[in-house]
């Protein structure tokens, strides 16, 4: 047994025990079969802006590298939280962390990581670096913990390579990974959402960037980041409401049950020069019920002053369009979910707002108000940052 093996498994014995208690935590539920869920808010007028901690560029940890943090979730009766990395083992294996963060309503003083876990393939193994085997290449975004299986829920938004021979065609997909990242089971991916050597399905880092369990633990949610290409052109400064699918499954059978269309802003800002890349798409997802949840939109412009604009809106899929059954939303007739703005992060007075990515829900704080906290992913540059925003829900 490795050393990191043995060290996830001590804390996993040390965690597990206390799920069959009562949890001294009031955002803490225990159901009729003794799991333990979560109680979100059930909606969110604003969000008051707390405080910012940046972990420092390029820091080490238990011999891996800090970074590209693109998910996460919060575990209410450990009071640990979840961070999912997006190195896609091109400087260690995919893994995610476990941390603690420090802040009340006022201040946000700390955080400090207490483990890293490498994520396995269905065969056991570690996912090789590209270099080593592109053909295996993944991209990890999303993470969220189950507190009814008390496993670990995690996406990969695909890769699209057509320069190398054989092109590079790999699906993005859903997985479910016990808490040592041993494999566990894979969610079914619709047809439509493959990818493809063609102008079809999903664009390359595109796909399932987002996702989110209901309170309930019956569903799971997930988002394309941006739209597949039969649902039409992608956001730029001049393209609005381009829409992109929300995927509900049925957890416990692991199939989808429904899409929805949710319609893009537009990229905040041309890029400099307007040649340059840009985009905006959904980051991530969070319910707060079976219809409700937050969204998180991303927009970045190569060159923008300034480069990135993150905003959170509160959507609801009350009246939206069961979307399954059609191949294209150009020129299809239905309704999107409806969207309400919950939060420019630009209005805080946050110095800079990097490439934000992750959102959960934290413990409540002292005044009985639920906390929400941001994380971004830096793409290991020197030139990024990897910052945490801690927020107060305003009911």
């Amino acid at each position: 047994m490795s050393r990191k093996f043995l060290a996830a498994t001590l804390l996993w014995a040390a965690t597990a025990a206390p799920l069959l208690t009562a949890c001294d935590d009031d955002n803490v539920i225990e159901s009729s079969d003794n799991k333990v869920t979560y109680s979100p808010p059930a909606s969110v007028s604003s969000l008051r802006f707390i405080g910012e901690k940046i972990v420092p560029y390029n820091q080490k940890f238990n011999n891996t590298t800090l970074g590209g943090f693109s998910g996460i979730d919060y575990r209410p009766e450990t009071g640990m939280y979840y961070i999912m990395c997006d190195d896609a083992s091109a400087l260690q294996p995919v893994r995610f962390y476990m941390a603690r963060l420090d802040f009340n309503e006022s201040s946000f003083s700390d955080v400090t990581f207490t483990g890293v876990t490498t994520l396995k393939r269905p065969d056991g193994s570690n996912f090789p670096s590209p270099t080593a085997d592109s053909n295996a290449t993944i991209d990890p975004e999303g993470i969220r913990y189950d507190p009814a299986t008390w496993r670990i829920i995690w996406s990969s938004e695909g890769v699209r390579n057509l320069t190398r021979t054989p092109a590079v065609l790999n699906h993005p997909f859903l997985r479910e990974a016990n808490p040592d990242g041993s494999y566990v089971a894979e969610f079914g991916l619709p047809s439509l959402f493959r990818i493809q050597a063609t102008d079809n399905g999903t664009r390359s880092n595109g796909s399932f960037e987002g996702l989110s369990l209901s309170p309930d633990g019956r569903f799971l949610y997930t988002a394309q980041e941006e739209p597949l290409y039969e649902d039409g052109p992608r956001a730029s400064p001049t393209v609005a409401g381009s829409p992109i699918r929300i995927l509900k499954y049925d957890r416990t059978t692991r199939q989808p049950v429904a899409q929805y269309a949710y319609k893009l802003d537009a990229v905040h800002k041309a890029p400099v020069p307007e040649t340059q890349f840009q985009l905006n798409g959904v980051v991530e997802v969070l319910a707060m019920s079976e219809t409700k949840m937050l969204v998180m939109e991303r927009s970045f412009a190569v060159g923008a002053t300034p480069d990135y604009s993150v905003k959170i809106y509160e959507i609801d899929l009350t009246g939206a369009t069961d979307v399954s059954s059609l191949t294209s939303l150009q020129s299809a007739s239905y309704t999107p979910v409806s969207k309400r703005l919950v939060l420019d992060v630009a209005t805080t007075g946050v110095k800079r707002i990097d490439n934000l990515e992750g959102m959960t829900f934290g413990p409540k704080l002292p005044n009985g108000h639920h906390s929400l906290v941001l994380v971004s992913d830096d793409n290991f540059g020197a030139t990024q940052i990897s910052q945490f925003l801690a927020f107060e829900v305003m009911p």
